[in-house]
């Protein structure tokens, strides 16, 4: 083979090479913008290896294998992750409004300071999840798994725990205003410094949890179990304040 030959394959080879790349390119901005997953949902047992971003509002991704993908800083309101398999997902500063995950398995994602406003994760699993400062408000958990799931100053107004279950759950300095925990299993909660203004626990389970200088002013939890005077050590309340008989808060003070 002479010069000329070797030089006229090398360039075939190098011109092949950059089209696979760029169809490689072409095809992942297709799947996520209006293409294949945009409108079906990304095709089973594919392997999340690069971030995706941009907008996918609607998509439908449930019942797909999404384990450890990388969602942040995406658009994905009112999407359907409906039973997918999310495990270690990365979800923060994403916008997931009014999205669906019931029964999805989110065990250990981070889903901090994201927009969830309006969701469903009915019977999800929330093992471990990160919820940092995460908007959550009018969100329904109801029968979710939530075991160390970490909501630290995350907005849940609104939001519905009922039948939720979990142990260690962090709640620290969270807004939890008109939220409802009717026969929730949550022991060895941490709702320390919590706004649990107006909120209600019917029959729930508060089992070793900590209220200490939460705000309970219009709480119904007189039917609830596991409160204890020391664990309400700094709380405070209003007039409608209800918790199980002989426990009681003093009034909270106007700022």
């Amino acid at each position: 083979m002479n010069l000329k030959q070797l030089l006229r394959r090398n360039l075939g080879l190098a011109v092949v090479i950059i089209a696979s790349n760029i169809a490689s390119s072409a095809l992942a901005l297709d799947w996520f913008e209006g293409g294949v997953w945009g409108n079906r949902g990304r095709p089973d047992n594919v392997t999340f290896s690069r971030g995706f971003s941009g907008m996918c509002t609607g998509c439908d991704l449930s019942g797909r294998n999404l384990g450890g993908a990388r969602l942040n800083g995406g658009a994905f309101d009112r999407a359907h992750f409906s039973g997918s398999q999310m495990r270690r997902a990365d979800l923060r500063r994403g916008t997931f409004q009014q999205a669906d995950f019931d029964r999805a398995d989110l065990a250990n994602a981070d889903i901090g300071t994201a927009n969830f406003a309006g969701s469903t994760f009915i019977g999800a699993t929330l093992r471990g999840i990160d919820a940092t400062g995460t908007n959550l408000s009018n969100s329904n958990f109801t029968g979710a798994e939530i075991s160390d799931a970490g909501f630290i100053s995350a907005i849940l107004h609104g939001a519905n725990f009922t039948g939720a279950r979990g142990k260690s759950v962090e709640f620290t300095s969270a807004n939890l205003a008109y939220s409802r925990f009717d026969s929730a299993q949550l022991e060895k909660a941490d709702f320390t410094g919590a706004n649990l203004r107006n909120s209600r626990a019917m029959r729930a389970n508060f089992n070793g949890s900590d209220f200490s200088n939460a705000n309970l002013s219009g709480v119904d939890f007189s039917t609830a179990s596991g409160i204890t005077r020391s664990s309400l050590d700094g709380a405070c309340g209003d007039d409608k304040t209800r918790l199980p008989d002989g426990l009681s808060v003093p009034k909270c003070k106007r700022r």
